[in-house]
């Protein structure tokens, strides 16, 4: 199956003031961001997925979501502790989904620093608070690791849950001296 991939304007910040050790940054211009980062939408038949790697919040989502169309987005949320801005918090997550016109807003990284690990859930709660007044036409989406997510078929579910088993459950007599061991 075809899948076209467009690279589009990245916004990490972080990116721009990370140097390599001995180099020292402060009084040079910064580098060109299209030089080192850039942010993923792939489109395909079943849907077109934006990905916006590190990117911080940016006025320019809107921009891309203006010039594409987007179902699903994935950012890196989580917490920013004291003095750091370098995820995407619980309400821009919401700001990017709604800038970018998606359908489906995923956030990924929030378990993999400790000093910037989130509950996505934050994510959910705030949505259900503003949805109705702000209007959302897109819905959050929690993902487990090891988790799937299919668009369009999962569009309207939450989160993701594995399978939890036992369907057949007394399909068959059970072996077991008594049934009170049930």
């Amino acid at each position: 199956k075809d899948i076209e991939i467009v690279a589009l304007e990245a916004f990490d910040r972080t990116a721009l003031v990370t140097a390599k050790d001995g180099e020292v940054l402060k009084g040079k211009m910064p580098q060109d961001m299209d030089e080192i980062a850039v942010n993923y939408l792939f489109k395909t038949s079943g849907g077109n997925l934006y990905h916006a790697g590190d990117s911080h919040y940016s006025n320019m989502f809107a921009k891309h979501g203006n010039e594409h169309e987007i179902d699903v987005c994935l950012g890196a949320y989580g917490e920013n502790p004291r003095g750091i801005t370098d995820k995407v918090t619980s309400v821009d997550m919401l700001r990017m989904a709604e800038s970018l016109n998606a359908k489906v807003v995923i956030p990924v990284h929030y378990d993999i620093w400790a000093n910037f690990q989130a509950d996505p859930k934050e994510i959910t709660e705030i949505w259900k608070f503003k949805k109705d007044r702000l209007e959302y036409k897109f819905k959050p989406f929690i993902w487990q690791v090891g988790g799937k997510y299919t668009y369009p078929t999962d569009k309207d579910k939450l989160e993701f849950n594995f399978y939890r088993g036992f369907d057949d459950v007394f399909s068959i007599d059970n072996d077991v001296p008594f049934p009170s061991f049930l």
